[in-house]
This record gives structure tokens, sequence and C-alpha cells, in this order.
């Protein structure tokens, strides 16, 4: 369940701002505002982009043209600051418009607000800010570094104003879904699994980037529009040939390696009796891959399935997930690049890292020396500070930093609710030919085509 369904669910209202692929904006007890894969309508933003329908004329108006998100071009954006322009320009627009939505809400027990720019700006100038990376010390980078760092003080304004807004009794949890680090080379899966005999290509593809299976996660299949998606599997079709392939990558957001499942793929030629050796050989070949510049292993490790993904949606999700070195290496669909690994040292760019950030403020705060927190943990936590009970959900209350006497007077009660299940209720579309193309695009930009 999504947090502002167990918010809800208990009388609470809630204020959803900036929140990527809830297009169209989910009807709340209180107010919500579609963020990244919104599609544009006639001007900036659709008719429906907010709940209820009138806030988005109001945002416009007292914003002078809101803008959702930035067009991104990564392949042209790491050479100037002009991303952290358009960047900035963005953010004070949020910034007004979460002013404004604060100041006429009145008593709104919790915010859930999203700023993706930090991640656009790290997966493009990541290596100019790191001291570790050769391109720190470029002549180019001190005045790319210095903006970054005025954009920084930029984003910690807009915390200030939410720190302002709770006031004295009220908490700010400030965190990241993932961390950064650089990015020094993809693993073109697919050209390995051919290379290995596991994958077979059926036609002579182009000189560069191809795509491959597009099998995408469920979230991103409920709100983009299903011809992207058909278009992009198509693509695929052609590629592969689904008779002599045992295994394929998934999607880059997902990281992982689908085994070709007989009755669970598509064209699936794998009997369950094979399963675990097609496994076996992948995570063998993967283990003794070397990357030849330096002669050192390209993972560090990698998990089966059951190993990290566990629910009653588990079969979607991919049947290994190879961890690469210091997460500095990317995996990529690739299947017509020129070998296996492609160099991406000579960029400034930057890619995941496991390790985001938790940080909170408020009355009676305990500070210690770092915590073991994970991602689930976060709704548990802003559920129990916002006065309200848990529903059963993975994570727990992150009793170590809260007050004692707030935990003795009111400990954390988790009980069962009848809340919507992940993607329930949340179709795509209704998407015009436009909508569709323009979400295509942007999911292309960002990686995701």
């Amino acid at each position: 369940p999504a947090i502002w369904n167990a918010a809800n669910a208990q009388g609470a209202r809630i204020g959803l701002f900036n929140i990527p692929m809830t297009y169209p904006a989910p009807p709340v007890d209180g107010f919500s505002v579609a963020g990244m894969l919104t599609p544009e309508g006639g001007g900036k933003t659709p008719e429906n982009f907010t709940y209820p329908d009138d806030l988005g004329p109001k945002l416009s108006e007292r914003t002078g043209g809101y803008e959702i998100d930035i067009e991104v071009n990564y392949d042209e954006d790491w050479k100037s600051t002009d991303i952290i322009e358009r960047l900035s320009r963005n953010l004070a627009l949020k910034r007004t418009a979460l002013q404004s939505l604060l100041e006429d809400q009145g008593d709104l027990p919790i915010l859930f607000a999203v700023l993706e720019a930090p991640d656009r700006l790290m997966h493009v100038h990541y290596k100019y800010i790191d001291p570790r990376c050769e391109h720190f010390s470029r002549p180019e980078a001190a005045p790319i570094r210095e903006r970054v760092w005025g954009f920084f003080d930029e984003m910690d304004a807009v915390i200030g104003d939410l720190t302002r807004w709770t006031a004295d009794d009220g908490y700010v949890i400030t965190m990241s879904d993932h961390g950064f680090g650089p990015k020094e080379k993809v693993v073109n899966v697919n050209r390995a699994l051919q290379d290995w005999g596991l994958l077979g290509v059926s036609g002579v593809g182009a000189a560069g980037r191809s795509p491959a299976l597009r099998k995408v996660a469920r979230k991103i299949k409920n709100v983009a529009p299903k011809g992207a998606w058909k278009r992009a599997k198509s693509a695929a079709h052609a590629n592969i040939d689904w008779s002599k392939t045992s295994a394929f990558s998934s999607p880059n957001p997902q990281q992982g390696i689908y085994v070709n499942l007989q009755g669970r793929e598509p064209h699936g030629i794998v009997p369950a009796s094979r399963y675990e050796s097609v496994r076996d050989e992948i995570i063998e070949r993967f283990q003794a891959l070397v990357d030849p510049d330096d002669g050192m292993p390209v993972l560090d490790l990698i998990h089966r399935r059951e190993d990290v993904i566990t629910g009653p949606e588990a079969d979607r999700a991919p049947d290994l997930f190879p961890v690469c070195r210091e997460y500095s290496y990317e995996l990529s669909e690739g299947l017509f690049s020129p070998g296996i690994l492609t160099d991406y040292r000579y960029l400034p760019r930057g890619f995941h890292h496991m390790d985001g950030i938790f940080g909170i403020t408020g009355p009676g705060v305990r500070v210690g020396d770092g915590t073991t927190a994970s991602v689930y943990d976060i709704t548990p936590t802003a559920l129990y500070l916002a006065g309200l009970k848990i529903p059963e959900v993975d994570g727990r209350v992150l009793e170590q930093h809260l007050p004692e006497a707030m935990l003795a007077e009111r400990p954390p009660l988790v009980e069962s609710m009848s809340l919507p299940t992940a993607g329930e209720g949340t179709q795509a579309g209704p998407y015009s030919a436009d909508e569709e193309a323009q979400i295509e695009e942007s999911l292309r930009n960002l990686g995701y085509l």
C-alpha cells in the first residue's frame, strides 16, 4: 500500500508533491501533484496532473507557469552547467508552488515531497565533485563543481522551508532511495549472453546500441502508455531469436537477468528441470568475467532472486542480480555492442550506489554514531511520527532515533488494514498519441527505453 492509503484510511489528510509516476494525480484527502513521467498538455501541464483538478491552474498562476520536469540529454548535458541552470529554474518554481500549497492547506499531518534534481545532476557531473576521481582535477571541473555546490544550497533552502513549516513540534525526514558513485564502464549483458551461447540473434542489427526486450517493472507498466512498451518489445523481438535464447537482460533500472523459462516467458524454452542449471551457468560465467584493463573481476557478487526479493510479486523480478565491483559498472541490455564491456571512464558520469542517505530533525531526536536503516523503514517511521497506526508492511519504526518519552507514551502499533495493494486502481491513461510520444521520449532519455 502507498503511504497515502494508510494515512487516509485513518482519517489523516496528506499532501503529495511531485511524486514520480503518479499521473493522473491520485485522489486523496488532501492534495496531490504528479511528478516525473507526466506528459505535457496543451501548455506545459496537462489538466489532471493535480488533485483536486483546479489546483493545477492555481499553481500555474502563482508560479508564472509551473513546470513539472526538465528535458534531459545525458549525451550532451555533461559538457556544461546548462543542466544545472535548468534544474535551478525548475526548483525555484517547485519551491514557490510548495510554499503556496502549504499556506493554503492548514493542518496537514503528513507531507510527502520528492525533488529528483540531485539524481539528474549526479548522473551528469558526479566525477567533477568526487576528489577520488581523475575528473575532479581537470580544468573544466572547478566552475562546474562550484555551480553544483550552489545548487545544493538552493536545495537546502527548500528543506529549510519545510523545517520552518513543521514549527517546533514537527519532524522532517530527509532521505534518498539510493546514492551515487563513479560510472566507469558498462556491462553489455545480452552481448555477454550471446558470446556464451545463451542468447540467439535473429538478424543483423544496427552498428550501435540496439534495445533488447523491455520486460518492464510492474509499476512502470501501470503508469506508462501501453503503446510505448509495445514498440520497445517489438524492436526486441526483431533482434532476439527466442528459440535459441536461454536468458536475457532485464531493463536497465532492474539491473538483472531473466531466465527464458517455459510457462512464464512468452517464448520460454527453458524447462523447469533446467532452471537451476541455467542460473548456475550464468553465475559461473559472470563470476569468471574479468576486466582486461586491470585483471580484476567485474562482479563483487551475484544474488539469486529468492535471496533478495520476497512477496506475492516476486516472480516478476529478474532471476539473478549481478552486483558489479563497487557499483562502478552499470548493467545494460546492449546486444550489438563491440564487446562485453564499454568504457565510460572518459565521461564525468555517475551511477547509482546502494547506500542512500537518511536524516531526521525534530524535538527530542536522538543522535547516534550512525544507523542501519532500510528504505522500507521510512513509511512506518513517518506514519508513527504523524500519530498514526502502521499497516502490516515491510520495515520498522526507527525507534533508536526517536524521543524515548514519545515511545513510552505511545508505542508503535502495527494493525491489519484493508488497503489497496501496489498498482491496484492505477491505470495508464487515457493517453493521446502525443502524450504517449512524450512519455516514450522521457523514458528513453532517462534510460528506460
